[in-house]
């Protein structure tokens, strides 16, 4: 390795030991990938302020609306593959939709320009007060029409991406986990990113959590719930 890296990645390991004193952050996990290689990988602080439970580079975190990239990326190899068009409405693929939703295009859907709700009427799966929606509680929300005209504006939604997942079942008629974990994740080389929680017994996790305000302390958020990909 080069004399300049090895300088800089102590450097950024004192510096971000500081800043966790300083904001008190629960923990960091850091890697440094130089010409192809992870050369460097370090933990800071705790997977879990209510035990004390030290954070390690192997302790697995909830990426939530990262997993979109994936989605996305998955949705464009069967673009590459000629199975799908972008300009392809929703309503080609997955049956049972609202009219208004059926018509939308991937691309807009991709792009959030599909107008659709972001979380529906209850969006308590977020703050745990209920489970993540199944696929059924999915196409029952999608029965409803779109919040705003599709093409309008930029407006997110996680139901849409949920309604990516089930283009993704109809096309490749597999099940969104196996498919994109095959397809997508070991396709990439990773090897320790799972497409769902909770993971397998044993595997160590990092949990969330809550911003200091309004009372001065953080939470601790499990975080292993299913989110039924």
């Amino acid at each position: 390795m080069d004399t300049w890296l090895r300088s800089a990645i102590d450097y950024i390991g004192s510096w971000i030991e500081f800043q966790l004193t300083t904001i008190q952050q629960p923990g960091v996990l850091v890697a440094f990938a130089h010409r192809g290689e992870v050369v460097a990988e370090h933990a800071f602080g705790l997977a879990n302020l209510d035990t004390g439970e030290k954070l390690t580079p192997r302790h697995r975190f909830r990426i939530a609306s990262h997993s979109k990239s994936f989605t996305s990326a998955g949705i464009m190899k069967l673009r590459e593959q000629r199975k799908i068009r972008l300009d392809d409405t929703v309503g080609q693929h997955v049956g049972g939709l609202h009219p208004r939703v059926a018509e939308t295009t991937i691309a807009q859907v991709l792009s959030h320009s599909a107008g659709l709700t972001r979380d529906g009427a209850d969006s308590g799966q977020f703050i745990d007060s209920r489970p993540y929606l199944d696929t059924k509680e999915l196409l029952a929300e999608l029965k409803l029409p779109t919040a705003i005209e599709p093409g309008t504006r930029f407006k997110y939604s996680n139901h849409g991406f949920g309604l990516i997942g089930l283009v993704i079942e109809a096309v490749t008629r597999e099940p969104y986990p196996v498919w994109i974990k095959r397809e997508i994740i070991e396709a990439a080389g990773l090897r320790e990113t799972e497409p769902n929680a909770p993971l397998a017994r044993g595997t160590p996790f990092a949990c969330g959590h809550t911003r200091k305000v309004p009372l001065g302390e953080r939470g601790v958020i499990p975080g292993d719930n299913p989110a039924h990909a």
